[in-house]
């Protein structure tokens, strides 16, 4: 998907938009439209009808090199034992270059389909990192460990980027490698 420098502007309006603003259904077209500085009939017109659909195409801005970037390292390090780290190190500085964004998708006043987006972009991809496994007389199917595995990760960057100032990735990392690495039975008893 390409984006202009309008969209981006736009996107970037949006942000500065949420960040006023108690909620997402505070957050009009016509909000964005003056931040960006143009009308409100030129947005409906020539770019988004809705703020729901400026979401969404947000969320394909945000995700789109993270997505390229995982694809690789999925393509080039599957099946090795390393590859959580490969691709820790490769994302989370993609996501901090666009923290502004990340952090109003991770926050309570955005509520969001951001959680089934990410599920239905991962799913597939990860797919091939995982086996069906028998656990305890119960066959644990690939798909709901890579779906785990998605929601993991969520789940532990929500928190990194809902800090008011988030850390540098590099101290991030190592964080979200221990968190992605063990149980969490693991580490409630060590």
């Amino acid at each position: 998907m390409q984006f202009t420098d309008s969209d981006i502007q736009i996107f970037q309006a949006f942000a500065t938009v949420a960040q006023r603003t108690a909620s997402f259904s505070d957050i009009s077209i016509k909000a964005i439209a003056d931040e960006v500085g143009i009308s409100r009939q030129a947005m409906y017109q020539s770019h988004f009808r809705n703020t729901d659909e400026l979401l969404t195409t947000l969320y394909y801005y945000v995700d789109q090199d993270i997505q390229d970037e995982i694809k690789s390292v999925v393509t080039e390090r599957a099946g090795s034992p390393s590859i959580i780290h490969h691709l820790v190190y490769a994302v989370l500085p993609l996501i901090y270059d666009k923290r502004d964004f990340f952090q109003i998708l991770y926050s309570d006043k955005i509520n969001s389909t951001w959680n089934g987006f990410m599920e239905d972009r991962y799913s597939d991809l990860l797919l091939p990192l995982f086996q069906d496994r028998l656990h305890m007389g119960v066959i644990v199917p690939a798909t709901v460990q890579s779906k785990v595995i998605i929601h993991e990760f969520i789940g532990l960057v929500s928190i990194w980027m809902n800090q008011t100032e988030p850390v540098l990735p590099e101290a991030f990392a190592p964080i979200l490698i221990y968190a992605l690495n063990n149980s969490a039975s693991t580490m409630i008893n060590n």
